[in-house]
Parts: C-alpha cells; sequence; structure tokens
C-alpha cells in the first residue's frame, strides 16, 4: 500500500498516475500525505474512463467497474445510497438469478426486434385529400353525362332541321368528351382509393404495433421491477449482517468525536454496500472516514475492496 504498508495479502491490483507526474501502485493507494491531491470526482472519473484522460487529471488503469460500483463510488461523510437500486447492482453483480431473468430476456428481445415505422401523417392527410377530390369529380362528371345525354336524347327526338342536326353533332361530341374523362377520373378515384386504403392499413398495423410495443414496455417495467425486488430480498440478509460488521468497525473508531457525519445510517448504508459488492475497480474514500474506521488497514479489511484514499 503506497502511505503506511499493504493492509491484505494481495498482488498490486491497479496504477495511479497523478496530473505531475508521481505513480502509485496496490491494492491501496494512500494520498493523504501528497500536498496536493486530487479532486476526488476526478479520481472517480478516471475509475469509470479506464483509459487515456486530459493530461491534467489523474488516471487510474484498474478493472471495469461493475454494476454496483456506481453506488460506492465514492465514500465520504456525507455518502449515501439508494437502499433498494443499491442492494439490487450488489445482487446482479454477485451474479444473483431470479424467476423472472428469462421472461424480462425474452421481452426485451421481442422489444428490440418489434418494428417501429412511423406513419406518415402528411402521406395519408395527401392521400385522403386526393380521394376525395377525384370522387367529387367523378359525381361531377356522371352528372355531366346524364345532362349531355338527355339533350342528345332531346334532339334526337325532334324535328330534323339543319339547325338540330348542328345542335345533335355537338351535344354528341360534347357527350363523348366527357364520357372519355370520366373514365379516366373514374381510374384515377380507383387508383386513390386503393392507395388511401392500402395506407390506412399501413397506419392502423403502426398503431397496432405500436400499441404492442407499448405493451411490452409495460411488461419489461414489470419484469425488471420485480427481478430488482426479488434481487434486493436475496441479498437483504447479507446486507443487514455487513451493515452490523460496519456498525461495529464504526463504533471501534478512535475518540468520543469519531463521527464525521450527522447522517451515520445513512453511510453505514454505503459502507455495508461496498463491503457486499465484488467491487474489482478502486473505491475513493475520504480521510475522516478512514480515521473513523481506524485506519487505511482497518478500512481495507472491512471492505475488501481496492481503495485510493484521498
Amino acid at each position: 500500500m503506497s502511505g503506511d504498508g499493504d493492509p491484505r495479502d494481495a498482488d498490486e491490483t491497479f496504477q495511479v498516475l497523478l496530473a505531475d507526474g508521481p505513480r502509485f501502485s496496490g491494492p491501496v493507494v494512500d494520498l493523504r500525505a501528497r500536498p496536493e491531491r486530487p479532486p476526488r470526482r476526478a479520481l472517480v472519473d478516471a475509475v469509470r474512463a479506464g483509459g487515456p484522460v486530459p493530461t491534467d487529471s489523474p488516471a487510474i488503469h484498474a478493472p471495469a467497474p461493475g454494476p454496483a460500483h456506481a453506488h460506492v463510488a465514492l465514500l465520504t461523510a456525507e455518502a449515501g445510497i439508494d437502499r433498494r437500486s443499491a442492494l439490487a447492482a450488489v445482487a446482479a453483480a454477485r451474479g444473483v438469478e431470479t424467476d423472472h431473468d428469462e421472461s424480462l430476456t425474452a421481452a426485451r428481445r421481442a422489444l428490440r426486434d418489434a418494428p417501429s415505422t412511423p406513419v406518415d401523417a402528411a402521406e395519408l392527410r395527401e392521400a385522403r385529400r386526393r380521394a376525395a377530390e377525384v370522387g367529387t369529380e367523378t359525381e361531377r362528371l356522371r352528372e355531366r353525362v346524364a345532362t349531355i345525354r338527355g339533350r342528345v336524347t332531346a334532339l334526337r327526338d325532334a324535328e330534323a332541321t339543319d339547325a338540330t342536326a348542328e345542335a345533335l353533332a355537338a351535344a354528341e361530341g360534347s357527350l363523348s368528351e366527357t364520357m372519355r374523362r370520366l373514365s379516366e377520373v373514374a381510374t384515377e378515384r380507383i387508383a386513390a382509393e386503393e392507395r388511401l386504403s392500402l395506407l390506412a392499413a399501413r397506419a392502423r398495423s403502426v398503431r397496432d404495433r405500436r400499441a404492442a410495443r407499448l405493451r411490452l414496455e409495460d411488461r419489461i417495467g414489470n419484469e425488471e421491477r420485480a427481478v430488482r425486488a426479488a434481487r434486493v430480498a436475496a441479498v437483504e440478509d447479507d446486507f443487514a449482517t455487513a451493515r452490523r460488521r460496519v456498525l461495529a468497525g464504526m463504533d471501534a473508531g478512535p475518540g468520543e468525536d469519531r463521527t464525521p457525519t450527522d447522517e451515520p445510517e445513512a453511510l453505514a448504508d454505503a459502507l455495508a454496500a461496498a463491503r457486499l459488492a465484488p467491487v474489482r475497480a478502486p473505491v475513493i474514500v475520504a480521510p475522516d472516514v478512514v480515521a473513523w474506521l481506524g485506519g487505511a488497514r482497518a478500512t481495507a479489511a472491512l471492505l475488501a475492496a481496492p481503495l485510493v484514499i484521498c
């Protein structure tokens, strides 16, 4: 251990490289004696980064943080955790399996594979407008054909004169042209209605798929809550044991005014979670917490995790 001897019989597990050049190695790196210490948050960020960092920031080469690390990455006098979230993460890190795992995996896979094609509302609106437009034009031309056909019939029944013959020829020509246009518009109407029907069916399908996705999302939420509850239940007893051990370590700390916080119960939760989790990435611990727990050796033994004291 950099600072006051190795508290555990363990190989060096990580390295800390400070921005001004010094390098430290070990299962515990103690930076309390440094005249200028890096910000704790910068150390947490370095653990999470695990790779290249800005030249003015510390670097930490260590195993990647596991699912529980985010809850215990920084242990200060003000530390606290969301107990259920932390215990669920601890259980996941310990490989706890539940009866809901397979169902959750299947639901997530189904959601991932579910198509999410959006509805083109503008295209559907245009199709409706076009279908209505050609429908109106078709009816108008049908009425026009009926009117002209009546005129043709009347002219054919009228007394034959040059005037009626000329009018009949004009009416028959108009009837022929109007019927041709009616045929074209009727064809356009069929095409427009078919397109509208297709787009409407597609929109219904998209809405159905969207509803199915929402049901899957609800199912996933329910399964996630069930998994979380089962994981929490699986480690609650171990957490209580770890917490008692932590509180015993606190009580063994030096001095009557040894507590560095007005919320020792919250800090005890965080320390117990850190002790319970199989933490491989370094945990950053404040010096007052280390002193409260009886020193670096006692803290390392209590938490059974790689530490940076800063």
